[in-house]
C-alpha cells in the first residue's frame, strides 16, 4: 500500500474494523514508515482526548446555545432547523467532535518526513481544518463548565492547542480567573491569558481582576503579570494593595516591588 491508502484507512485501523489481513498490511507499513507511524500516532492521542472528555449536561443552556451557534456559523448563514431535544444536542455534539478531530487528525497529522513539494491546497482539507477549530472550541468551552476541577484545569490547558480562539475563548479564560472556586485552576487560566496579553482588552481584563481575588497566590501571579507585560493601568490597585494593612504581606511587598518595576 502507498502512504495515502495506509492514511485513509487509519480511522478504522484504531476502531478496529479493519480486515485481519487490511490491518496487518497497514501494520507492516507503519513499521517500515516514519511519517505514517507519526500519523498513527497524532490519531491516537486525538482518540484518546476524545475519550477522556466527560460529556456535556444535557441542561446546559449555555451548552446547547454554543452548539446552535456552531451549527449556524458551519451553515454559513443559512435558515437554523427547529432545534432538537436537548439529548438529541449532546449526542450530536459528541458525533461532530469525535469525527472532527479524528478525521481531520489523520489528514493534517505531523509532517516527520521531508517533502519535495507542498502539495495544492485542497478546499476539503481547509473544511475540515475549520471544522475542527470550531470543535475544539466548543470541546474547551464544555471542559470549562465542568463541576470537576481537574476537568476545568484541563480545558484552561487545551486553550493552548487551539490555533486561532476566538473571544469566547479569552471571555471564558477571564470568566475562570474571576469566578473559579478552584485557586489551582485560577492559576493555570492566568498563564494561558498571556498567550493574548497583545489585546488590551484582555490584558485589562485580566489585571482588572487583581483587587478581587483574594488569595494571595493568584493576587501575585497577577502583579507578576503587570509587571511583565508594564501593564501602567495596574499602577492603582497596586497602590491599593501594598498599603492595605488587611493584605496579605508577602502580597504587600510585591505590590510594592511592582511599583518599582512598572515603567
Amino acid at each position: 500500500m502507498r502512504c495515502e491508502d495506509i492514511q485513509s484507512h487509519l480511522p478504522d485501523h484504531l476502531a478496529g474494523s479493519l480486515s485481519p489481513a487490511a490491518a496487518a498490511q497497514v501494520e507492516a507499513h507503519i513499521r517500515a514508515c516514519a511519517a505514517c507511524a507519526a500519523e498513527l500516532e497524532a490519531a491516537g492521542e486525538t482518540w484518546q482526548r476524545l475519550a477522556a472528555i466527560p460529556a456535556p449536561r444535557a441542561d446546559s443552556k449555555a451548552m446547547r446555545a454554543r452548539f446552535d451557534a456552531m451549527l449556524q456559523e458551519h451553515r454559513h448563514g443559512a435558515a437554523p432547523a427547529q432545534p432538537p431535544r436537548a439529548s438529541m444536542r449532546t449526542h450530536a455534539l459528541q458525533a461532530l467532535a469525535a469525527a472532527a478531530l479524528l478525521v481531520t487528525g489523520v489528514a493534517l497529522g505531523r509532517q516527520t518526513a521531508p517533502q519535495p513539494a507542498p502539495p495544492p491546497q485542497d478546499p476539503q482539507l481547509a473544511e475540515m481544518r475549520d471544522e475542527l477549530r470550531q470543535m475544539r472550541h466548543v470541546v474547551t468551552l464544555s471542559l470549562l463548565q465542568q463541576q470537576s476541577a481537574s476537568d476545568r484545569l484541563r480545558g484552561v490547558t487545551y486553550t493552548s492547542e487551539i490555533e486561532q480562539p476566538g473571544s469566547d475563548i479569552t471571555a471564558a479564560l477571564l470568566d475562570t480567573l474571576r469566578y473559579d472556586p478552584n485557586v489551582n485552576v485560577r492559576l493555570a487560566s492566568i498563564d494561558a491569558l498571556k498567550r493574548f496579553a497583545g489585546d488590551d482588552d484582555v490584558r485589562r481584563g485580566t489585571v482588572g481582576t487583581l483587587v478581587d481575588q483574594t488569595s494571595p497566590l493568584v493576587q501575585i501571579a497577577l502583579i507578576d503579570f503587570a509587571v511583565e507585560m508594564n501593564d501602567r493601568s495596574a499602577v492603582d490597585a497596586l497602590r491599593r494593595l501594598s498599603a492595605d494593612p488587611m493584605a496579605d504581606q508577602a502580597v504587600r511587598m510585591r505590590a510594592a516591588e511592582g511599583l518599582g518595576q512598572i515603567g
